[in-house]
């Protein structure tokens, strides 16, 4: 009879199971692993369970050592901010950018017992409890009244008990609805319908507040993000009142602010390359959720893209901004791709009407790059700018992050590199270079048009150069017409009048050149010489016998000429 074999698993207690954190061969080899666990103050409990596995497969467990503490929850603190928007009436604190900064200074807290911005303000128990967690709401008071002391000049102490006496009215406003006699509930899904019920004992300036009330009285009691989220949706659909939907966008605003909230929303992400790519889908409404949240994100996404959740969308491009300025790395895994995540996230912040939060986007990807280097200051914040553009090696996408780094807050202190590399990009001889050459000739020239239109509607570039980069971009376009003897062909004098004139009208109309450009007046001269000819309207209807057909023919021409910018 041959003898079995034993291992031993050293567990921990979490939230009140037994977690398996390593395995020893050796009883003696356990008995140091768990101590040296153990003595870490956040450690609950530690026990060994040796396995015995029998010569005929089966296994035996028996627990051979257990121990286990109480351990202290610790305490809750707020979380660094930067700035907070000054409120100067009690109305502003319940708007965004406020709910926002509670969002970031309260994160832990909020994380914790799971309730929003809004579910904290417009619930008394919650924010009554808030103010009495030991020093978390003094400190937060203090952090706010400083930073904006700082900007204003004022004294702080001053503050402070402004923003005193604005909470305490607060929790007195929701005390008072709370008490109000027959206040709704909430019950089905016919949000529009609980609203209708509070007018009744509202005074009509208040009626959403009470109804930001019920609302709350209801989320308090879903336990989990993801839990309000499915509530929330319930009572989200297409057909509501804008006002309704207005409510329950700014509630979805908060939930997507809370970090925790918007993980479990995006689910599993690779890193935070691929999360960034996630958020910038949910603020185009073309997100594809593989999250436990799918049901509810295929709710959201059309009423985002039809811009109907703007506080939400709002909140998801803050939280997008604040992760792709800060120096959390791309791709924490693969420490050699970070480059590659970096031109990942910049090109998917490229979008056909321009860079995806614009200005702001600009900034953060310049600020992003700059962790990228070895050096930091103001000197790096000007060589990224060149580096941004290196590492994306897309004429489009070079241009628009250009063109709008140009009108960020720091557009005029790296406005001399962004000229400069706007002059290195545009500096080429071909069309080629600057869209694809297997591309139709109409693609190019769309390409060059969105270029040159990109920067003349720049006006953080000095007009000069604003100028003469357009006038580049312009050559380009005119060289390659004539190149192409594009509007020779169009106008081949061996076809018809009429069929040489719509040809052009249709071209112009199109809009593939810039308006007013040099390029573009190369079509126009011939239509207008051709429309200068004697007779046109009749040369143009010559062989169609039919009044009617003649009469639908000129309408069409007059229309093309309108299109085409010629009336």
């Amino acid at each position: 009879m041959t003898g079995g074999r034993a291992s031993f698993e050293i567990q921990t207690l979490r939230s009140e199971r037994w977690v398996t954190e390593q395995v020893r061969e050796t009883e003696s080899a356990a008995r140091a692993t768990a101590k040296t666990i153990f003595a870490k103050p956040q450690c609950a409990g530690i026990r060994i369970l040796k396995n015995w596995t029998r010569s005929d497969g089966t296994v035996t467990e028996n627990v051979i050592h257990t121990e286990t503490r109480q351990i202290a929850e610790p305490k809750v603190a707020i979380s660094s901010v930067d700035e907070a928007p000054y409120c100067r009436k009690t109305a502003e604190y319940y708007q965004l950018d406020s709910r926002m900064t509670v969002n970031r200074l309260f994160r832990k807290y909020i994380e914790k017992v799971y309730l929003t911005p809004t579910e904290l303000m417009h619930n008394y128990k919650a924010l009554k409890k808030v103010q009495d967690e030991d020093s978390l709401f003094p400190s937060a008071v203090d952090r706010v009244a400083t930073i904006q002391a700082n900007t204003t000049g004022e004294d702080a102490r001053i503050r402070k008990e402004e923003i005193y006496r604005a909470v305490a009215k607060m929790t007195q406003r929701a005390r008072k609805v709370e008490e109000v006699p027959n206040l709704p509930k909430l019950k089905g899904n016919d949000f529009a319908k609980v609203i209708d019920r509070i007018e009744a004992v509202a005074p009509p300036d208040e009626v959403d507040f009470y109804s930001l009330v019920v609302l709350s009285q209801e989320l308090t009691e879903h336990r989990s993000w993801l839990g309000k989220l499915e509530r929330l949706t319930s009572l989200t659909n297409p057909s509501q009142r804008a006002e309704v939907l207005a409510l329950l966008d700014g509630v979805i605003a908060d939930l997507f602010g809370v970090p925790t909230a918007l993980q479990d929303v995006l689910g599993y992400q690779r890193n935070l390359a691929q999360a960034l790519c996630a958020i910038a889908d949910l603020c185009d409404g073309r997100f594809t959720s593989k999250s436990d949240a799918k049901e509810q994100i295929d709710v959201l996404m059309p009423l985002i893209a039809d811009g109907r959740l703007a506080e939400t969308r709002r909140s998801l491009m803050h939280r997008l901004l604040q992760q792709l300025s800060g120096g959390q790395a791309l791709n924490r895994s693969e420490p050699t791709r970070e480059r590659e995540s970096f031109r990942e996230v910049a090109e998917r912040m490229c979008r056909s009407d321009g860079l995806l939060g614009g200005a702001e986007t600009a900034e953060a990807l310049t600020r992003r790059y700059v962790f990228m280097m070895e050096e930091g200051g103001q000197a790096a914040l000007k060589k990224a700018v060149a580096g941004v553009v290196t590492t994306v090696p897309n004429p489009l996408f070079q241009v628009t992050y250009l063109t709008a780094l140009a009108g960020s807050p720091i557009g005029p202190e790296v406005m001399k590199e962004i000229c400069g590399v706007l002059r290195t990009v545009l500096g080429v001889r071909s069309i080629d270079a600057l869209s694809s050459p297997g591309w139709p000739a109409k693609d190019k020239m769309l390409r060059l048009t969105r270029l040159y239109d990109l920067i003349a509607a720049c006006e953080g570039l000095p007009e000069a150069e604003r100028t003469a980069m357009t006038d580049t971009v312009d050559r380009i376009l005119a060289d390659f017409l004539k190149r192409q003897g594009i509007i020779e062909k169009l106008d081949d004098p061996a076809a018809p009048l009429r069929d040489r004139t719509t040809r052009l009208l249709e071209f112009c109309a199109a809009r593939v050149l810039p308006a007013a450009s040099r390029s573009q007046s190369l079509a126009r001269e011939r239509v207008v010489a051709i429309l200068r000819q004697p007779n046109f309207e009749m040369h143009f209807i010559e062989g169609i016998t039919d009044p009617r057909r003649c009469e639908e023919m000129l309408r069409g021409l007059h229309a093309l000429l309108v299109r085409g910018g010629f009336r």
